[in-house]
């Protein structure tokens, strides 16, 4: 039934309101002149109170000649009424013919009003169902709809544990999973009924109420009764009970027993509800409530909702937690949202975990959507044996739409107070963060700790790009003894970095300063500045192409620093430092055709030098220079076949490389930035057989290689099969030799083989190997099986076996781990490294997870080499153990040690979500 609250509500079901517009009043409060159930055949019974109508004709006869001296005493809704005796009548005027010809004109009247409610009242039905009324002028148009039967839960003490079974969890919404639907650790999910919401586009205040319900009467002072099956609608807001009242004088409504509210996303539950029509404010007492897509609930004592959208929910809790488990939740004395401001607030909370608080705060100020406010955010703590409670309360300054600030407190225990702040500063041209740490005086080292960072984007001018990376750190330890929740680098060598990037259609040009600080391994070489140009231009239809390299570098390192290389006669330009410029103009030609290609080329390759040394007396100004011309050609065989498991594509693709590098004698240049590539299929066709610019091999060669795949119907590659193999024409100097050459003087190298599977989507078998030219001997094997089913199923095995390169750096390695679910619950994860050589462990980590829909802890044991460089030298392996337990809350983040998640970031590559899973 429809109400509009501008204008008064009018009474849907009961005959009285068409006389309470005449103003017709009994003087008996509590009693009905009308009182109207719907029988079950649909047809409304009603029984008409005589004495209170006539009553009521009489009053109206004395209104019409009485003059009114003061307005009627507005009735208390909030007490109740004693009935009151009925005033003596006045004296009857004396009949005349125009007075009776009055009286049989009201009485007239007031019948007919009452024979059309009761003819538009008489409707239809087969059963109990509800029915829905529109008020036409004088006049009901009513529809008639099907029943809605609630099915009822207990209602707990808001800081009790929630226990339902499932039957009753429904009743919030929550649904368990068929068996085998999901292999997630909830064992259920929160499925919102589809429900016929009012589509209006007026605000909600000018929108009509419809309400529902199977009986209804209502009293001559304006109170309403409905039973059964209520529901009342306002646009997209659903209210349901089984009995209430409403006062069409105040304007308040009260509705009792299993008292449900909807509205999209959003569930309230509670024993009784008052609502006040005019201002929109409504209290539920002792209340339950469920927000669907965030996955929260909550219960409180009472929750009101005010008219202008606050809410406030006294003695009440909130948790992450399925219906039926209460592992942890959040209490709090009042909890007020507030969907103007975006923010929510908690006053004297504490964090309770299996029924014990752990955490107590007298203020918390939080987030309920996306806009940017000030305040703070979720504190976290964490335990470790090293650094004893660690607790951090970060807040959020909102400084202006294109600025922010993020602080954070955070107390160690064994340390003290450390201090965590990052900007963000945003304009039409740069996006910035700086990023700052400090501690004064850590009381375990006795020292200041602090970090430093700064990260810049920008658009200086049309086309011309900026990029600052810059991170230190006060020592080598601090990630090691801290660690950081800062956006910051975290490697060995700590970038600080300056790029300026000037982009044009045909070229561009680069300017780069980029130094290190190196936490751990060997300093890298610096570059103190880099200049670099690099073009291109495309003739005959992009056929022919010119492309060219022009590049300065000043190479730099530290040698002061305990990382630096130690003097050592082996190798002398450990030690060197200098510029080089390096030219690299090439000219190509690229003729494709479907079934094959012919690219042949053209270039020069020149590197010079000018070096400083004080450790010895080499060339200060070596100068290296190639020319260099290649032939590259291939075909595209390919034919297709039906087989019992599809229709599928093989491919034979053989090739030839042919190179010439005529390079002179590379001894005296020192190695600032390039490595020779591993001995593998792909790099038999490479120019130069090394990255960088201060090494390319002095070759004429030529690379034969063939390959074959085969492609499933929808353009999976399911298998390759690949060997290739170079042969020489001359020796090659020793001191920039090709993949796999061992002395330069090799007529041809070794077989390089490849070859790959993948019989399943997510699984795949790969191998890339060496074999001797000769005697036909494996030299090189690595192999990696891999199965990854799902994000949250994972194995691969690796092994590799270089038995060429024994003994000095080559060895038999095995690197294997998973993760893999034992059922919805438990999931073991692992991850094996071992050195068969020399039979060492390299590393060994298995941990255990149990996972509930709203919490997990992880249990892990570690043993790992702590200096890796150790496995390279041959140096005596020095290990450590450890042993870590973590807890992880499901919106509220993690608590102890991180080596689990921290590991398994690793493997799979995915953060941990807030709710706890990856």
């Amino acid at each position: 039934m429809p109400f509009d609250t501008r204008a008064g509500f009018k009474l849907s079901l009961a005959i009285a309101a068409a006389l309470g517009s005449q103003g017709l009043h009994a003087q008996n409060t509590t009693e009905r002149l009308w009182s109207c159930d719907l029988a079950p055949d649909g047809e409304w019974k009603c029984d008409v109170n005589e004495a209170a109508m006539k009553e009521q004709e009489a009053a109206a006869e004395a209104a019409a000649s009485a003059t009114v001296k003061e307005p009627p005493e507005e009735p208390d809704t909030n007490t109740a009424k004693a009935p009151v005796e009925p005033a003596p009548a006045p004296a009857p005027a004396k009949a005349t013919a125009d007075t009776v010809a009055d009286e049989q004109s009201t009485r007239v009247r007031i019948a007919e009003k009452r024979r059309t409610q009761e003819a538009d009242l008489k409707l239809n039905a087969s059963g109990p169902d509800e029915w829905n009324c529109v008020a036409d002028g004088d006049s009901w148009a009513c529809k008639q709809t099907a029943s809605r039967v609630l099915q009822s839960a207990p209602l707990p003490s808001p800081r009790k544990a929630v226990v339902l079974a499932p039957e009753q969890a429904a009743y919030l919404d929550w649904y368990p999973y068929a068996a085998g639907e999901t292999t997630g650790a909830c064992t259920g999910r929160y499925i919102q009924p589809e429900l016929d919401y009012l589509q209006d586009d007026r605000p909600l205040d000018q929108q009509p109420v419809l309400i529902d319900a199977l009986n209804s009467s209502a009293a001559l002072d304006g109170l309403t009764t409905l039973e059964g099956g209520i529901q009342i609608q306002r646009g997209g807001r659903m209210i349901s009970s089984t009995r209430g009242e409403y006062n069409r004088e105040t304007n308040q409504a009260r509705l009792f027993g299993e008292v449900r509210y909807r509205e999209p996303g959003f569930l309230l539950l509670g024993e009784q509800a008052d609502a006040d029509m005019l201002s929109g404010d409504t209290r539920f007492h002792n209340a339950q409530y469920v927000m669907h897509e965030e996955h929260m609930r909550g219960q409180a004592s009472r929750i009101t909702r005010f008219g202008d959208n606050r809410v406030r929910l006294d003695e009440g809790a909130l948790t992450y937690c399925e219906p039926g488990s209460n592992a942890w939740q959040l209490a709090a004395d009042s909890i007020v949202l507030d969907p103007e401001t975006g923010r929510g607030v908690a006053r004297h909370a504490s964090l309770d975990v299996m029924g014990v608080p752990v955490l107590y705060t007298p203020y918390l100020s939080f987030p309920i959507d996306d806009r940017r406010q000030s305040g703070f955010l979720y504190p976290s703590i964490r335990y470790s044996a090293s650094n004893g409670i660690d607790l951090s309360v970060p807040y959020y300054f909102n400084i202006a739409p294109n600025v922010d600030d993020t602080l954070t407190p955070r107390y160690i225990g064994e340390r003290g107070l450390l201090l965590e702040n990052e900007l963000r500063y945003m304009n039409s041209w740069s996006s910035n963060r700086l990023s700052t740490a400090w501690m004064s005086n850590d009381d375990k080292l006795g020292e200041d700790r602090w970090v430093l960072g700064l990260n810049h984007n920008g658009e200086l001018l049309d086309n011309l790009y900026s990029h600052v990376d810059f991170t230190r750190v006060s020592d080598d330890d601090y990630y090691e003894d801290l660690s950081t929740s800062l956006e910051v680098q975290r490697d060995d060598h700590l970038d600080q970095r300056l790029d300026l990037t000037y982009r044009q259609p045909n070229w561009n040009l680069y300017f780069s300063t980029q130094s290190y600080q190196t936490i751990s391994g060997t300093t890298p070489y610096e570059r103190l500045p880099q200049l670099h140009l690099q073009g291109w231009e495309s003739y005959l239809g992009n056929a022919l192409n010119l492309d060219y390299d022009a590049e300065f570098v000043r190479f730099d390192r530290d040698l002061d620093s305990r990382y630096a290389p130690s003097v050592s006669a082996n190798d002398v330009h450990d030690r060197t430092t200098g510029d080089r410029i390096h030219l690299e103009p090439r000219l190509s030609l690229a003729l494709d055709r479907p079934w094959g290609y012919l690219r042949p080329s053209a270039g020069l390759w020149y590197s010079q030098y000018d070096l400083e040394n004080d450790s010895f007396d080499i060339d200060a100004r070596p100068s290296v220079a190639a020319g260099l011309v290649s032939l590259d050609s291939g075909l595209m065989l390919e034919r297709g076949y039906n087989t019992d498991k599809g229709t599928y594509t093989q491919t034979l693709e053989p090739r030839l490389f042919l190179l010439h590098a005529s390079a002179e004698d590379q001894d005296d240049a020192p190695i600032f930035d390039s490595s020779e590539l591993d001995f593998t299929y792909y790099s038999l066709f490479h120019t130069t057989g090394w990255s960088g610019n201060d090494r390319i091999a002095d070759t004429s060669q030529a690379s034969l290689g063939l390959s074959s795949a085969l492609y499933s119907s929808q353009g999976q590659e399911v298998m390759r099969l690949a060997a290739a193999q170079a042969y020489y024409f001359s020796d090659r100097d020793a001191a920039a030799l090709r993949p796999g050459d061992i002395t330069g003087r090799e007529n041809s190298t070794n077989l390089a083989t490849l070859a790959s599977w993948s019989p399943l989507p997510n699984l795949r078998l790969s191998h890339n190997g060496e074999i001797d030219r000769n005697s036909y001997d494996l030299l090189e094997q690595n192999y990696k099986l891999s199965f990854r089913p799902g994000d949250r199923r994972l194995f691969y095995l690796s092994y590799r076996d270089n038995t060429r390169k024994k003994p000095i750096d080559g060895n038999q390695q095995l690197d294997m781990a998973f993760r893999w679910p034992i059922n919805n619950q438990w999931t073991g994860y692992g991850r094996l490294q071992q050195d068969l050589d020399a039979s060492e462990n390299l590393e060994t980590l298995l941990g255990i997870e149990y996972s509930s829909c709203c919490w997990k802890v992880r249990l892990t044991g570690r043993r790992w080499v702590v200096d890796p460089d150790s496995i390279d030298t041959g140096e005596a392996f020095e290990t450590d153990n450890g042993v870590f337990l973590q807890f992880v809350l499901r919106g509220l983040g993690s608590f102890g040690q991180d080596q689990g998640s921290e590991y398994l970031k690793e493997v799979t590559g995915y953060d941990e979500d807030e709710d706890g899973t990856f």
